[in-house]
């Protein structure tokens, strides 16, 4: 996961962003074995970016899903705060 690749998205118009990934650390479900724990790892300094860019920390969110969450992955998407419109 590249940090560039969420500022890209956002100065490109979107609201915002959701990342998910496989659980990280001993209980990891997927064969990126370090892929979830490096994407936290990145997300976690992304708060600075947006604050660059003169937007909301909550127009990105980092979660971990299981395989078995087919109910909570959408979930998650449709809570996702939605931002307000500021007038330009």
């Amino acid at each position: 996961m590249n940090t560039i690749w969420v500022s890209d998205a956002l100065n490109s118009g979107y609201d915002g962003v959701v990342l998910m990934g496989c659980q990280k650390g001993d209980n990891y479900q997927c064969h990126f074995v370090r892929g979830s724990e490096l994407a936290f790892y990145r997300m976690s300094k992304i708060d600075d970016t947006l604050k660059t860019l003169n937007l909301e920390t909550e127009r990105v969110a980092t979660y971990e899903v299981a395989i078995t969450d087919i109910e909570r992955a959408p979930r998650l998407i449709n809570e996702m705060p939605r931002p307000s419109r500021r007038s330009a």
